[in-house]
């Protein structure tokens, strides 16, 4: 009895069992090949543009066995197979987790068009079996492609005017381009007004405050940015360094930032007056010291000044026709001293020439005029400018007298 019933078990189970298995390979397998195609690497990650690129595509079979599966790359812009690259790969038969060969590699060498944007690029790959009737098209594959910086450069920058007086507006443009491939955002771009140390900026932004934003600019493009400063009233005559603050992102969201310098020059036209500051010469044909005064009536200091009297057929300079001073401060003076021979009638004009920088070593050169009043011989005795020649006559009268004296005791003698 026992045998029989164990008999009957064992039938059982031989009959089921496949049965079984056919149920456990139709769930797990499917009744087709569905291969999964996964992007699992790209070297070098993110690609630069204009550099060239390895992509590896992995194909995974979680159906049935697939016959003569053919893999193809569909590369578009702005991406190109290499010449010695095939778009389709023969791979073959692809088969199932049981038999240890549902997974194969497939890589493609590439190349990234020069003037790529950074941004994750779509690309299309497909495949086909003798189990499908047709190609399967998958395009949710991205490769990133970014520039090893993306560059927002200052381009140049200038006032209007050039030099700005004390106390005067002036009009910064700062032209900002955009050397990467792609668009950058969230552009902010502010001074450093604020006191370093011992250095004061003395400007003021009008109409605005101190940094601008912008939302984005366009690859390969220039943007200008204008502030509008005023210059405070008691500002030095110089050259002011000015940091500029840059900061971006760019479409991959990379926050970048830097500082430059810019420079602002401030100064005014130097004022230099040019006068008579005392003389010995009164008469035409005299000769004596003649010494001229040199006031800085400007704001901006005044150096290297030199002075020399040009000579003509009324003014005839003996010895240095020149004189250094060197420098002059503002609303100060200092005085040159030459020694001239004059002739002429009433007012005989010296001509002079001075040359001279400012604070910010601008070159000037100007002529100038300084005017000499003459008197004729009666004018200079009443004004007390030339006196009676009272020792020429003391002087002869004294050799007559004492002529007659050796005369008479000579005379005597005898």
């Amino acid at each position: 009895m026992n045998k029989i019933l164990l008999s009957v078990f064992l039938v059982g189970i031989l009959i089921i069992t496949p049965n079984a298995l056919a149920a456990v390979n139709t769930q797990y397998f499917g009744k087709t090949p569905s291969i999964i195609v996964s992007l699992t690497k790209q070297e070098p990650d993110p690609v630069e543009p204009g550099k060239q690129l390895e992509v590896s595509f992995k194909l995974d079979n979680n159906g049935t066995t697939a016959n003569n599966v053919v893999f193809e790359i569909l590369p578009e812009y702005p991406f190109s197979l290499l010449p010695e690259e095939s778009p389709s790969k023969f791979i073959g038969t692809l088969g199932t987790y049981q038999e240890g060969k549902q997974s194969v590699i497939v890589k493609y060498k590439l190349k990234v068009a020069q003037d790529s944007s950074d941004d994750n690029h779509e690309i299309k790959v497909r495949y086909k079996s003798d189990n499908l009737e047709s190609w399967v098209t998958l395009d949710n594959f991205r490769i990133k492609v970014q520039t090893h910086d993306s560059i927002l450069a200052v381009e140049k920058f200038f006032t209007v005017p050039v030099v700005t007086a004390p106390g005067d507006k002036t009009k910064l443009r700062i032209e900002l381009k955009n050397y990467a491939t792609s668009i950058l955002k969230d552009i902010k771009v502010s001074l450093n007004l604020d006191k370093s140390g011992d250095e004061t900026r003395p400007f003021a932004p009008i109409g605005s405050t101190n940094e601008k934003v912008i939302s984005y600019i366009e690859p390969q493009t220039s943007l200008p940015i204008d502030f509008e400063l005023l210059v405070d009233s008691d500002a030095a005559s110089k050259a002011y360094k000015i940091p500029l603050s840059v900061k971006y992102s760019d479409i991959l969201n990379k926050n970048y930032s830097k500082t430059n310098l810019i420079t602002i020059i401030v100064g005014d036209a130097p004022d230099l007056g040019v006068t008579l500051e005392r003389t010995d010469v009164y008469t035409s044909g005299s000769t004596g010291s003649v010494v001229l005064r040199l006031v800085n009536k400007g704001a901006p200091d005044i150096k290297f000044l030199n002075v020399k009297v040009l000579q003509n057929e009324n003014v005839k300079v003996i010895g240095a026709d020149e004189v250094y001073i060197g420098k002059l401060d503002s609303d100060d003076f200092s005085t040159a001293e030459f020694k001239l021979f004059v002739k002429g009638k009433e007012n005989v004009k010296i001509p002079v020439q001075v040359t001279y920088k400012d604070t910010n070593n601008n070159n000037y050169k100007s002529d100038k005029e300084v005017e000499l009043r003459l008197y004729n011989s009666s004018e200079a005795k009443s004004f007390g400018v030339k006196k009676n020649n009272n020792f020429t006559l003391v002087v002869i009268t004294a050799i007559i007298v004492g002529a007659g004296y050796y005369y008479y005791r000579k005379k005597k003698k005898k």
